[in-house]
């Protein structure tokens, strides 16, 4: 149980957090609103990162929490996810190093009564789940993809069990296949949930009850995204007829207390003004409307891009093998595929930031690039909004114009961009990604971390882009929305439809990987005692037993 009591938070002056009390059991709660609005400050302060001004945050049970932004990279995935496991863990390290044969044997039953023989097990399944492998798991965080971090982080939060699972925008670099698994899994999850995200169609999966935060305030709507969409327009139309109602109605007041001011009525008419005095205004804090065009520089040839074997290594590593790709006038092409499968190396040889091992990239007559890279960190942390506008050659007026339409107004376009959360920082790249000039548009992850309104700005404006796009996107609505022609990055080549092997793992492999585990467990027992004939005994058998399992495989 999670019971938030109006929380107040102040940041360089600005009170961004207005009393905020809500509470989470069993629900699956998710928290929408604009960048900067205080999503993740509100997170961090429900996890005890942050300290509310006042307020209080009172938690019943266990935590498990998902950052938006992951920064233990330098740790193995394996050593994350075991985490789940820490009870586990501390008896192995407990068995390791006892000599008492009868303490041991306490040890050995207290071990498997807590899972000791299965746990292993669990991680593999999930690990199976969201398409990672024991290679992947134990790379460091660094050499990850975001993806494959984001994962290594949800199957922790997953297999520790908690009494509330919090999530600060879990879907921004997972592939389409993982997202289905985590909506799997939350909707298995019969606990409570709180969670930050843009991804509409996410939303609309999972949640139960959605957390609009505006203004520093928040309000609690019952339902999905589009029954949150549906009940708020009504509010919103209904608010607005009664301010326009109570407009005519001070209007009218206005007029009589003007006329009789002075007259015999006059007692009346200051009364009058009394009241229209203590009369507040319905506040109906609308929008403000934002367009946003990206201009082609010219027409460009009607060959805008072809790829012939396109061959690219890491070391031993093949991530691109023979990858062709033809791309016409006017075309709006995704490349789907799974994280890892080299998407983005892709992108970065097709703009020339990448160089191929072999095979040629052919860029069309009269065709110019507007590169958006993924990371929503590449600017300057030092730069400002302001530097970053004006380094297109814009006055200081015209710069700020641009951002007033992103929202950047006042001293905000000289803070640093170190000082800007991530949806912020997207912001800024998008506001940075409406002045590109070019007529062919490689996009990587354009719509991460932007807000659900920005990200229909963004879309809007994609779609009246004149030229041509090719972009890597995991998000559903956006590929709905936007795209035309989808290819799948798969093993190292570009497929015209998706090709899907699924691993079932029957009851035999399931008996396969629980030998495994065990076997495991004691080769590294018998390397610090390797006088215990007992579980030599178990070894020799469950190997024997794993031979017969391939044999009739």
């Amino acid at each position: 149980m999670l019971i938030v009591d109006k929380i107040n938070f102040i940041s360089d002056g600005k009170r961004i957090l207005k009393d905020i009390s809500f509470s989470v059991n069993k629900e699956r709660k998710v928290i929408v609103g604009e960048n900067g609005t205080g999503k993740t400050t509100l997170l961090e302060i429900i996890i005890g990162n942050l300290i509310p001004d006042s307020g209080n945050v009172f938690l019943k049970g266990k935590i498990a929490y998902i950052p938006q932004e992951i920064k233990e990279l330098n740790r193995t995935g394996i050593e994350i996810i075991e985490e789940a496991f820490s009870q586990i863990k501390a008896l192995e390290r407990k068995i390791e190093k006892e000599n008492s044969t009868e303490r041991y044997s306490n040890l050995i039953v207290q071990y498997e009564g807590i899972g000791g023989y299965t746990y292993k097990q669990k991680i593999y399944s999930m690990v199976d789940k969201f398409k990672l492998n024991e290679e992947i798991i134990n790379k460091k965080l660094n050499s990850m993809s975001g993806g494959e971090r984001t994962k290594c982080f949800l199957i922790r939060a997953l297999l520790s069990n908690p009494d509330i699972l919090i999530m600060d925008e879990p879907t921004n670099h997972l592939d389409i296949e993982s997202i289905d698994a985590l909506e799997e899994s939350l909707r298995k999850f019969k606990k409570g949930m709180l969670i930050v995200s843009h991804d509409e169609t996410f939303i609309n999966n999972i949640a139960t009850h959605i957390l609009y935060l505006s203004d520093g305030k928040i309000k609690e709507y019952r339902g999905n995204y589009e029954k949150f969409k549906e009940v708020k327009e009504r509010e919103d139309a209904r608010r607005e007829k009664e301010k326009q109602k109570l407009m005519k109605y001070i209007e009218k007041e206005k007029a009589f207390i003007e006329k009789f001011r002075y007259g015999t009525r006059a007692a009346q008419a200051k009364s009058r003004e009394k009241k229209l005095q203590k009369i507040e205004m319905p506040d109906l804090k609308k929008q403000k409307e934002k367009k946003m065009r990206i201009e082609t520089r010219e027409r460009g040839g009607e060959k805008v891009l072809e790829l012939k074997n396109v061959v690219k290594s890491f070391g031993d590593k093949n991530v691109l093998k023979g990858v062709s790709l033809l791309i016409k006038r006017q075309e709006r092409i995704a490349i789907l595929g799974r994280n890892g499968s080299g998407k983005s190396t892709l992108l970065k040889i097709i703009v020339g930031k990448e160089k191929q091992d072999s095979g040629t990239v052919k860029i069309g007559n009269s065709i110019s690039i507007g590169y958006f890279p993924q990371d929503a960190f590449v600017m300057d942390p030092d730069s400002t909004p302001l530097n970053e506008i004006t380094s297109y050659g814009y006055t200081i007026q015209e710069a700020r114009n641009i951002l007033a339409l992103f929202d950047f107004t006042g001293n905000e376009v000289f803070k640093k961009i170190s000082e800007f959360s991530g949806g912020e920082k997207r912001k800024l790249l998008i506001a940075k990604m409406s002045l590109i000039k070019g007529n062919f548009l490689v996009l990587d992850e354009p719509t991460n971390h932007l807000s659900i309104r920005m990200k229909e700005i963004a879309i809007d404006a994609l779609k009246n882009f004149n030229g041509s796009i090719l972009l890597v996107t995991h998000d559903r609505y956006v590929l709905n929305k936007l795209v035309n022609k989808k290819y799948y990055l798969e093993n190292g080549k570009l497929h015209s439809k998706q090709i899907k092997k699924e691993k079932v793992i029957d009851s035999s492999q399931k008996e396969i990987n629980k030998i495994k585990n065990r076997i495991r467990y004691l080769e590294k027992l018998l390397r610090n005692n390797p006088d215990n004939a007992k579980k030599e005994k178990e070894l020799k058998m469950l190997k024997k037993r794993l031979r017969l399992f391939y044999k009739k495989g």
